[in-house]
């Protein structure tokens, strides 16, 4: 089902931009627990305390208190952690179907006997492991330094499931993101409305942190299947949250397979491809 001259190239092109959002990611990271203190006065905190409160509650940041995996969570976890991610995600999950058929890339593969189910499949699984990889990477730093740094404050089992969440909520948007690239023909246009789709979900997802009338928001957008306090302090909906979203995805990455294999060719790589039988 993989084939691997494609999965190495993917990787080739795409290890640069891999390895510069994990690198932030896990500066950011050991900042965060490098200067952390139980008062809640150091480090990268000061950068938040000058916003508005309102804009504060919106971003997550201080409403899961002062212990370590609620400041991880209201200023990593729930804003940067899953944020950052779509530097990655979102343009090479466009590229990997959409920019390829755009720039005519897929005509050498659809020559030969590549099925397109195939190819697809090839695809998601560069992007899910490179996927994993990233958040994997930011586990393993994560638990070092937080061991070497804050000690008898850091809570490992906390830090696991929500690195584990971040990886679930980001395999299901993938998902998205991947049904949306098999959709579009030009590279430019997939990226223009996934990142519209993220966008908006992160908005509604702050609204809704600020309560009142806009409470309701929460069941509309999917970041709320990702809390910092669905597994902080005893917190158990990641039980049931984190299985949807990988069923989710699951079902989204054999959606955008499925409209694959329907879907006309640009005019561009029929010619090709047409010979051989898909």
């Amino acid at each position: 089902m993989i084939n691997i001259p494609i999965l190495k190239k993917n990787f080739r092109e795409h290890i640069w931009l891999w390895g510069i959002v994990t690198a932030v990611l896990v500066l950011y990271l050991f900042l965060l627990l490098g200067t952390y203190a139980p008062d809640g006065k150091a480090g990268v905190i000061l950068l938040f305390s000058g916003l508005p409160s309102a804009v504060q509650t919106a971003l997550g940041a201080g409403n899961y208190g002062l212990s370590l995996s609620g400041i991880l969570g209201g200023y990593f976890w729930e804003n940067i952690f899953t944020l950052v991610p779509f530097v990655v995600s979102i343009p090479v999950a466009a590229s990997f179907v959409a920019g390829k058929l755009e720039s005519g890339a897929f005509a050498w593969i659809l020559s030969a006997p590549v099925e397109r189910e195939k190819l697809l499949f090839t695809q998601i699984y560069s992007f899910t492991f490179a996927l994993f990889a990233l958040f994997f990477v930011n586990c393993l730093v994560g638990i070092v330094c937080g061991l070497a740094l804050c000690g008898s404050y850091f809570v490992i089992s906390e830090f696991l499931l929500m690195c584990l969440g971040g990886f679930c909520l980001h395999f299901c948007l993938g998902g998205l993101l991947f049904v949306i690239s098999a959709m579009c023909d030009e590279k430019a246009l997939a990226v223009m409305i996934t990142t519209g789709i993220v966008l908006l979900f992160y908005i509604l997802k702050m609204l809704a942190s600020l309560g009142g009338i806009f409470g309701y928001l929460k069941y509309v957008t999917i970041f709320s299947m990702y809390l910092a306090d669905d597994v902080i302090d005893g917190g158990m909906f990641f039980i049931w949250k984190y299985p949807v979203l990988i069923l989710a995805g699951v079902l989204l990455y054999w959606l955008s397979m499925r409209i694959f294999e329907k879907r006309d060719l640009p005019l561009s790589l029929i010619h090709i491809s047409e010979p051989t039988r898909l």
